[in-house]
């Protein structure tokens, strides 16, 4: 655990790994404000201009913590918090990798980049339920009106921090 800690602390100690991770969380928490408020949004815009609209939105994101449940609240806030950990260190592993093997190219940076994305993509991807038919009522038969989601969500991107973490600890480097 220890170990984790100090890969997380190697990282993060470098300003634009945490400036990046600080952003994507912010990001994503903005995204799921625009998203829960999206028709007030666009008709407070409609009404009253862009500058407004911009101040109404920026009320929701500080207020937005009003709006839902507070489970649902402190789950969004560690989601935010792991999914922008995760990609931060998906970009120190990926220019690692890059730095300590020229031949792999842009191609297979890429494809790396990519490779590693997938399971954080796999846990945060519950907004695309709705491309598969399944709408946010369906939640509401859960016993935990969806936090179930959350939390494995949670799960999911933990374990996810902690393998990518053990796997720049110990520099591997698959060969492609």
């Amino acid at each position: 655990m220890k170990d984790l800690f100090n890969v997380l602390k190697n990282v993060f100690s470098r300003r634009e790994y945490l400036i990046s991770a600080i952003a994507i969380s912010l990001i994503f928490y903005s995204l799921n404000v625009v998203i829960s408020n999206f028709s007030f949004i666009i008709y407070f815009y409609k009404e009253n201009g862009l500058i407004r609209a911009i101040k109404f939105f920026s009320s929701l994101f500080l207020g937005f913590r009003e709006t839902i449940l507070f489970s649902s609240f402190l789950s969004l806030i560690a989601i935010s918090i792991l999914l922008s950990m995760l990609f931060s260190l998906i970009a120190y592993k990926t220019i690692m990798i890059k730095r300590s093997s020229k031949s792999i190219g842009f191609f297979g940076t890429t494809g790396i980049f990519l490779g590693i994305l997938a399971p954080g993509c796999a846990a945060c991807g519950i907004g695309l339920l709705s491309v598969f038919g399944i709408s946010a009522a369906v939640l509401t038969f859960l016993p935990f009106k969806g936090l179930e989601i959350s939390i494995l969500a949670i799960l999911i991107l933990g374990f996810s921090v902690f393998k990518i973490s053990k796997d720049i600890k110990k520099e591997i480097i698959c060969r492609i």
